[in-house]
């Protein structure tokens, strides 16, 4: 199970709530450790999670027949027994109905593919199988899907956080006119910031695979390389081990597309997945000489990143880390440093609570670490006229300290100047 369950529960608790309803992928997926096609096409409403506070409601799934006949391959999919399929034609004869008081019929067979008896075998019985089992059961879409998850849990009186407010909007549309609810982003953010040991898992493998990436990308640095093939390197490099870049940004002197030039910093900030989880990474490297300047910062950056992780535990705020890793880079020598900035990282890059809509910034409290929260402190450094620097490393707080998921070694790469490849290379 991905979700920390006991983290779930204080949280519900705290807002003193009755539970959870998920629509956005990502937060489907923690509750449920379920990943449909729906969810790869990032179409909306077509999957819904529920997760009731009270110990013994049955948590729910929901989705579409034909996603769900396809659980005969993956029945490990989702650890959640009440999965709740919905088959979506509907004839115009079904359409008349009172919502307060009836629901619409759904066709019951789901996608009746035809069937050839003299040739089964022993997956395809497992397929009808699955398939029969829905039968008489189907509602007629996600929405009124969802109705029946929370009719089954007894919660048709229930407040919940939800992540988009229109689903209550909805439920109250179709019949469940007592159920509430609040906006639930920042609930599941920081429920989410909490690290599981099966999450942890992952975000392991995640971290690895990204710096082997970000390192094979550096290693390939040569005078006027264009920033698309170090991209592909990255991206390649990642789907090798099973993983996913989202972004390698690379800046040079403020420019992310021009072709790597002699002598200059180019910083490499990689952002990848792996089984949905982020791992986030940042370095430095120079293709040819470093000046002294250089160095110094360079060295500078590392001491900046020894005294934040010198002082991270469980209780210390992000703004006490801020504040001492940028006296310390200044007494280093590094006196224009500005931004030293601590996220949480997960299923988003920023995994812990944000200003979102009227929301200020600073409305949500202060940053603070927390045990088996994941992190980087992003490190990013531009000064017109001269470059960019930049360093991260993803991290977990311990009980009493930090255990790092990526080397941090955080030294300049300094790459030799090979010259322009030949069209032969």
């Amino acid at each position: 199970m991905l979700m920390n369950k006991p983290r779930a529960y204080e949280i519900l608790d705290k807002h003193k709530l009755d539970g959870l309803i998920a629509a956005n992928a990502v937060n489907v997926y923690y509750l449920t450790d379920y990943w449909g096609p729906f969810m790869n096409m990032l179409r909306p409403f077509y999957n819904y999670a529920l997760f009731p506070r009270r110990e013994g409601a049955p948590a729910a799934l929901i989705g579409s027949a034909v996603e769900f006949q396809r659980l005969h391959e993956t029945p490990d999919a989702t650890w959640v027994e009440n999965v709740c399929a919905y088959s979506h034609p509907t004839t115009f004869d079904r359409r008349d109905f009172d919502p307060d008081t009836e629901d619409p019929e759904a066709v019951q067979e789901g996608l009746a593919w035809p069937v050839r008896e003299s040739a089964l075998t022993e997956a395809d019985r497992v397929f009808i199988a699955r398939s029969d089992a829905y039968k008489g059961k189907y509602s007629v879409n996600a929405i009124y899907g969802l109705k029946k998850a929370i009719k089954d849990a007894g919660l048709e009186n229930g407040t919940f956080a939800v992540d988009d407010p229109r689903i209550i909007t909805w439920l109250n549309q179709i019949g469940l006119n007592n159920v509430k609810g609040i906006e639930g982003t920042q609930v599941f953010r920081e429920i989410r910031m909490i690290k599981s040991e099966t999450e942890l898992s992952i975000i392991r493998k995640s971290a690895a695979m990204n710096e082997i990436a970000v390192e094979a990308a550096i290693a390939s640095l040569y005078v006027g390389q264009p920033r698309e093939e170090l991209e592909n390197i990255y991206n390649t490099e990642l789907a090798k081990r099973g993983g996913k870049g989202r972004y390698l940004s690379t800046g040079m002197r403020g420019q992310r597309r021009s072709p790597v030039a002699k002598d200059q910093f180019i910083t490499f900030d990689g952002l990848c997945e792996y089984k949905h989880y982020c791992a986030d990474m940042g370095r430095t490297a120079i293709c040819g000489t470093p000046t002294e300047e250089m160095l110094l910062r360079a060295k500078a950056m590392k001491v900046g990143c020894d005294i934040a992780y010198g002082m991270i535990k469980p209780g210390v705020s992000g703004r006490a880390v801020t504040e001492a890793v940028i006296d310390g880079m200044k007494k280093a020598g590094f006196p224009g440093f500005v931004i030293c900035t601590p996220h949480s990282v997960g299923l988003e890059h920023t995994d812990h609570p944000l200003p979102i809509g009227p929301q200020l910034p600073g409305s949500q409290g202060p940053f603070v670490f927390l045990e088996n929260m994941v992190f980087t402190v992003d490190m990013p450094y531009y000064e017109i006229g001269w470059g960019n620097m930049h360093l991260e490393d993803l991290i977990r707080v311990t009980a009493t300290g930090i255990e790092p998921f990526n080397s941090c070694d955080v030294s300049l790469r300094v790459i030799p100047d090979k010259g322009l490849k030949s069209a032969a290379e």
